[in-house]
């Protein structure tokens, strides 16, 4: 899989599967147009997976009295895939989910507080709203109280000519060169799309894990891999 690779090495790979000229000069009017392309099929892919390889963690410390925190600045808060609290020497899963049950148990309007917090939802404000309202400060040294937020980083800029692509080049170029060869009525373009399904199903299937065997039938055999649905992506190019 070759991530990290270059806007410029993006646009010349573009035009050679799009078959157009490779000559710079060329494209100099519909540069900005290609470059937008390679953007939104990236951003498609990152949307359609949660890929592994651009999970992080990262971490807040509750504060007292504090139920509604900023989601990192790097992270979505809709691509949060898990929440965990640090107390007594380990973290623990909060439950994703606030509900009137749990107001009533411990009202946030009222300011009823208690120790550690156990759920979050995503609040209407757009953040992350812990329940019950923490009593106490995390400590930066023990690091109870620390929130480890597990999600998906978001895409990195693609403007200048040195940034870099987060996911395979190959993987955008095929679906990006399928779009632009189905426009033209090429009779190749079902050929193109079908190669850009096939990889996308390969890299998928490299990162989803493998169920456990287990005999007399219960499980799944390791040495085959969940083969996720055919994409389908239509845009304007």
């Amino acid at each position: 899989m070759a991530r990290g690779t270059t806007l410029l090495k993006l646009l010349e790979m573009y035009r050679g599967e799009c078959r157009l000229s490779l000559n710079v000069a060329h494209n100099t009017q519909q540069r900005d147009q290609q470059i937008a392309h390679i953007q939104r099929t990236q951003e498609w892919l990152w949307e359609d997976f949660d890929w592994p390889l651009l999970r992080v963690e990262r971490k807040i410390t509750l504060q007292a009295g504090q139920y509604l925190y900023n989601p990192p600045s790097d992270m979505k808060i809709d691509r949060i895939q898990k929440i965990e609290v640090y107390e007594s020497n380990a973290y623990i899963p909060l439950c994703a989910g606030i509900d009137a049950e749990h107001y009533t148990s411990h009202s946030t309007e009222l300011d009823e507080r208690d120790w550690p917090v156990r759920r979050w939802r995503i609040n209407e404000s757009e953040q992350i709203e812990v329940w019950p309202i923490p009593d106490a400060n995390g400590s930066a040294v023990t690091f109870d109280g620390t929130l480890k937020l597990t999600g998906v980083k978001n895409l990195p800029d693609l403007i200048e000519d040195t940034d870099t692509a987060a996911l395979d080049d190959r993987l955008i170029i095929l679906f990006c060169a399928s779009e632009v060869l189905q426009s033209t009525g090429a009779k190749d373009a079902a050929d193109k799309r079908n190669m850009a399904n096939a990889r996308y199903m390969k890299l998928r299937g490299h990162q989803t894990p493998r169920k456990k065997f287990t005999m007399f039938g219960v499980g799944q055999d390791e040495s085959r891999a969940p083969r996720p649905p055919i994409a389908v992506y239509n845009s304007t190019v």
